[in-house]
C-alpha cells in the first residue's frame, strides 16, 4: 500500500527528530546543533549531530544523514513503511488500521531486505508451528519444558524447531522465490551446482536444533540461532548461527533488545547476560531489561548501542571460570566507555543465571540483580587471586601490579584512594608508595590516550571543543576543490533562496559540474514544482536515493553565515561555467603539448602552444574584468 505524501508530510512535521533521537543517543548542546556519539559506529569523540531547525540529522565521520524517518530506518533496520509507523507511534500519532498493519510485508515488493524480512518471518512461524505442534517437534519441546520454560514464555520469543529434513525449502518451493534471494538469505547452504533444477542446490542450513529468532529492534526476526539437542556427538556444534546478511550484522544486534529496550529506557538500566537461555529465564522471572550479545564476547557497535540507551549497566555471566573470564573481557571492553556506570552481579556457588533461579527461586534472583553486585575494582580483587598464593610475595607483586592497572581507569580520586587504602592495609605496604606507582602509570598511560573527563561540566567542555574542531573540519574550504566548494555553496543557495534558483533557472543548459549535486538539482525542479517552500526534511523523502539523501544533508549542516550576495552569486556560476571549462581545457593542451614533444611532432606542437597562448589570454581578460 502505497502511504500518501500529504500523510508522510504531517506527520513527520508533527514529530520532533531531536526527541526520537535522544531516546537512542546522549545529546549535548553547542550553538545552533546538537552533538553525540554517533549510533551507527564505535567513536571516541562525538561526530554526530541532529539540527533541530532542519529536523535533520548528520555524522561528520561516517557521512550518514537524513530526516526522523531516516534515522529510525537505520537505527532499527526498517523499510520506510515501517519507519512510518515506528514514528507515528513514537509521537503519538493516530493512524488510521490501514496503515498501522504496515509491516515488512509492504516492502517485499519494492526493496530485496524487505523480502527477505518477509522470509525470515514465514521461516519463523514454519518452525515455531512445527515446535508447537507437531510430533517433529515434541523431543524439543520437553527439552524446553524441562529447563523450566512455559508455553507462555515459547510463545513469546517465539521458539522453534527445525527437524532433519528440508522443511523450509520444501515449504517455500512453492513460492516460486528468487534463487538468488534464496541463496543471500542465510538460511539455505549450497551443496550441489550442477543439480539441474537450482533450488536443488540449496539444503536447509538448520537441521535437528531448536531456534532461537534473533529479531531488531521491531521485533522482526532476522536470524537465527540453532541449538542441538544431540548432546552426545562432540563434533556437532552446540550452537550453529545465521551469517551475516544484508538485514543481519551480528556486530550490531544484541539478542532481546526489542523486547528489553522499554525497560531499560524506563530503569536507565541494562543487564548483560551471557546466553539466550540466560535472558529468556530472567525474562520469566520478571527480568526484562536483559539483552546478550551475538558471541562471547562484546563488540565496540554493541557497547555504542547500550551507551545510548543506559546510565547503567550490569554484568551478569556465568559464576563459574569461564563466566568469570568473559565478565574481565567485556569490563576491559566497556571501561572506556564514559556513558554508564559497571556493576558486576555476583552470582553464587559459580551457578550461572538459569540455575540460581532453579536453586533459590524467583525472589532470591530477583535480589541478587538488585542489591547483589560490585564494582570492576572489586571484582578484580577477587579475580585476580584466584590461582595465586597471596602468603607469597612474588605472588602479592604480581596480584598488586595487576590491580594497579586497572586502577588507572578509575577517575575518581575517592574511589582510588579507597582501593589503595586497602590495598596498603592487606599487605602492609606503605599508602604512600602504591599511590606514587599508580602516578606513574597514569602519566604513562596519559601519554597514550587523553583522560576521559570526570563531571559533567567537564564531558560538555569536552564536546564542545570536539565539535568546534569538528564544525571548523567540516567546513573548511580545504576540504573541497575550488570548483566544488562553489557548486556546493551555490547548490545550498538555490535551494535555501528561492530568488538564487530562479536566477540559475534563467541560464541556459546550466549544469552542475559533480553528478550529484547535479541530480540533486534536478531532482528539486520536480520538488518546487510541487511545493512553494524548501524544506530538508521533506527534501530528504522527495529524493529517495540512500547516497543522495546524505550528500543533501551534508551539504544542509554547512550553515554557511548571512544572506546571499549578487556577488557570490555571479562568482560561484563564473568559477562553474567559465573559469572550470577553461582550466579543464588548459590541463588538456598541456598533455597533449607533451605528447607531441615526445614524438617531435613540431607542427602539431607550435598549433597547441597558440591555442595555449589564446586560453591564458582570455584567462588574463576574465581576472582583469573581475577586479
Amino acid at each position: 500500500m502505497k502511504i500518501p505524501t500529504e500523510l508522510i508530510d504531517e506527520v513527520r512535521s508533527q514529530v520532533n527528530i531531536l526527541d526520537i533521537v535522544s531516546q537512542k543517543v546522549q545529546l549535548h548542546k553547542s550553538g545552533k546543533n546538537w552533538f553525540g556519539f554517533c549510533p551507527f559506529h564505535s567513536e571516541t569523540s562525538p561526530s554526530f549531530s541532529v539540527n533541530e531547525q532542519k529536523q535533520i540529522f548528520n555524522c561528520f565521520s561516517c557521512h550518514r544523514g537524513g530526516n526522523v524517518y531516516k534515522f529510525i530506518m537505520e537505527t532499527e533496520g526498517l523499510t520506510f513503511p515501517e519507519a512510518f509507523v515506528k514514528v507515528a507511534e513514537l509521537g503519538n500519532i493516530h493512524l488510521d488500521s490501514r496503515y498501522t498493519q504496515l509491516n515488512s510485508l509492504d516492502a517485499s515488493e519494492s526493496s530485496e531486505n524487505g523480502k527477505i524480512l518477509n522470509l525470515y518471518q514465514q521461516a519463523n512461524q514454519l518452525y515455531h508451528h512445527i515446535l508447537m505442534n507437531t510430533e517433529l517437534g515434541q523431543d524439543a519441546l520437553d527439552y524446553l519444558h524441562q529447563r523450566g520454560m512455559s508455553e507462555q514464555l515459547i510463545e513469546e520469543f517465539q521458539l522453534g524447531y527445525a527437524p532433519a529434513n528440508d522443511i523450509l525449502k520444501n515449504f517455500i518451493k512453492e513460492k516460486h522465490l528468487d534463487y538468488q534471494l534464496l541463496r543471500k538469505s542465510g538460511l539455505f547452504i549450497e551443496r550441489n551446482q550442477s543439480a539441474e533444477e537450482p533450488l536443488d542446490n540449496l539444503s536447509d542450513r538448520f537441521k535437528e536444533r531448536i531456534l532461537f529468532p534473533i529479531r531488531n529492534e521491531n521485533g522482526h526476526p532476522i536470524a537465527f540461532s540453532g541449538r542441538t539437542l544431540n548432546q552426545e556427538d562432540k563434533n556437532i556444534p552446540k550452537y550453529l548461527n545465521s551469517p551475516e546478511t544484508s538485514i543481519f550484522n551480528k556486530r550490531r544486534v544484541l539478542f532481546n533488545l526489542d523486547k528489553a529496550k522499554a525497560s531499560i529506557r524506563q530503569n536507565k538500566t541494562v543487564i548483560l547476560f551471557e546466553g539466550f537461555m540466560d535472558v529468556i529465564s530472567a525474562y520469566q522471572a520478571g527480568i526484562k531489561n536483559g539483552v546478550a550479545s551475538m558471541g562471547t564476547s562484546l563488540t565496540d557497535e554493541q557497547v555504542q548501542i547500550l551507551g545510548n540507551r543506559a546510565n547503567v549497566l550490569k554484568i551478569c555471566y556465568d559464576g563459574d571460570d569461564p563466566g568469570q573470564n568473559a565478565t574481565k573481557r567485556a569490563l576491559e571492553m566497556l571501561s572506556t566507555n564514559p556513558n554508564f556506570d559497571l556493576e558486576v552481579v555476583k552470582l553464587p556457588d559459580k551457578l550461572d543465571p538459569d540455575e540460581v533461579i532453579k536453586k533459590y527461586g524467583v525472589t532470591e534472583f530477583e535480589r541478587i540483580i538488585s542489591s547483589q553486585y560490585e564494582t570492576p575494582i572489586n571484582f578484580y580483587l577477587e579475580f585476580y587471586a584466584q590461582g595465586r598464593n597471596l602468603d607469597n610475595e612474588n605472588d602479592q607483586l604480581d596480584y598488586i601490579a595487576d590491580i594497579l592497572k586497572e586502577l588507572v581507569n578509575i577517575k575518581d580520586p575517592i574511589e582510588r584512594d579507597l582501593y589503595l587504602n586497602r590495598l596498603a592495609s592487606r599487605f602492609g605496604i606503605e599508602y604512600q608508595n602504591l599511590a606514587a606507582q599508580l602516578q606513574t602509570l597514569i602519566t604513562e598511560n596519559q601519554v597514550q590516550n587523553s583522560p576521559e573527563p570526570t563531571s559533567e561540566d567537564q564531558k560538555f567542555k569536552k564536546y564542545q571543543q570536539t565539535v568546534s574542531t569538528l564544525t571548523d573540519n567540516f567546513n573548511s574550504t580545504n576540504k573541497y576543490s575550488k570548483v566544488e566548494s562553489a557548486e556546493r555553496l551555490l547548490l545550498y543557495r538555490c535551494l535555501n533562496d528561492h530568488s538564487v534558483w530562479t536566477k540559475l533557472h534563467e541560464i541556459e543548459n546550466f549544469n552542475f559540474i559533480h553528478e550529484e549535486y547535479q541530480t540533486i538539482y534536478t531532482i528539486a525542479e520536480g520538488y518546487f514544482n510541487q511545493y512553494d517552500e524548501f524544506d530538508s526534511a521533506r527534501f530528504i523523502d522527495y529524493i529517495k536515493d540512500d547516497k543522495l539523501q546524505s550528500s543533501l544533508t551534508n551539504l544542509e549542516m554547512e550553515e554557511y553565515l548571512g544572506d546571499a550576495t549578487d556577488q557570490e552569486i555571479e562568482d560561484c556560476i563564473h568559477l562553474i561555467l567559465t573559469e572550470y571549462p577553461l582550466d579543464e581545457k588548459l590541463k588538456k593542451i598541456e598533455l597533449q603539448i607533451n605528447q607531441a614533444k615526445r614524438i617531435n611532432d613540431n607542427h602539431k606542437l607550435m598549433s597547441l602552444i597558440m591555442e595555449k597562448t589564446n586560453l591564458l589570454r582570455q584567462k588574463d581578460e576574465m581576472k582583469l574584468t573581475s577586479m
